[in-house]
């Protein structure tokens, strides 16, 4: 079976009528035949007789655009759940590996789920912003002679703490959103 065998949408009936439309409009139709081809677009069963409205009128493949009329449909991915199980787990993997394990959490599951890529990139802009932090703080330190050291275990508390609360928020919710972060990756 031949894809110009199978049956169209009314979907891709309703996108051929809209491109006569715009070929009307544009002055590449007369009246009369804009009315023969948009009865013909209308009764259309096959994409073959959907896609013969358009002869004369466009090259195959079309340069510029693709109605759905001559495309294939997209596949349908349906998501199951909002990612907060995964979710939480990028949020927690900045304990042990601070910014690694969220990168490998968008790297992997969030390229096939948009949810969980949503929770996994705010963790890692979150631990990114926590490193540039103890870097800057670091660097701070050192030039003030160690005057700013006092400051390393409060900013740890608030790292170790922000990092819980992450994980349980988005477990609980499903939204959530660090505090004071630059959000790097978007």
């Amino acid at each position: 079976m031949s894809t110009s065998d199978l049956l169209v949408t009314p979907a891709q009936r309703d996108r051929a009528v809209e491109i006569l439309k715009e070929m009307y409009a544009d002055g590449r139709l007369d009246h009369m035949e804009f009315d023969l081809r948009l009865e013909k677009a209308l009764k259309a069963r096959t994409r073959a007789e959907l896609n013969s409205t358009f002869d004369g009128l466009v090259a195959r493949p079309v340069p510029t655009f693709a109605p759905a009329a001559f495309t294939r449909p997209a596949p349908i991915q349906q998501y199951q759940g909002d990612g907060r199980g995964m979710g939480t787990v990028a949020h927690w993997l900045g304990y042990p590996t601070f910014f690694v394990g969220p990168a490998i959490v968008v790297a992997t599951t969030g390229q096939k789920n948009p949810a969980v890529r949503r929770h996994a990139v705010e963790a890692l802009n979150f631990q990114l912003t926590a490193v540039g932090a103890f870097a800057a703080l670091g660097i701070l330190t050192g030039f003030t002679h160690g005057f700013l050291g006092f400051l390393f275990p409060i900013l740890g508390i608030l790292w170790f703490l922000l990092t819980g609360i992450g994980g349980l928020a988005t477990a609980a919710t499903g939204k959530f959103r660090y505090p004071f972060t630059l959000r790097l990756i978007k």
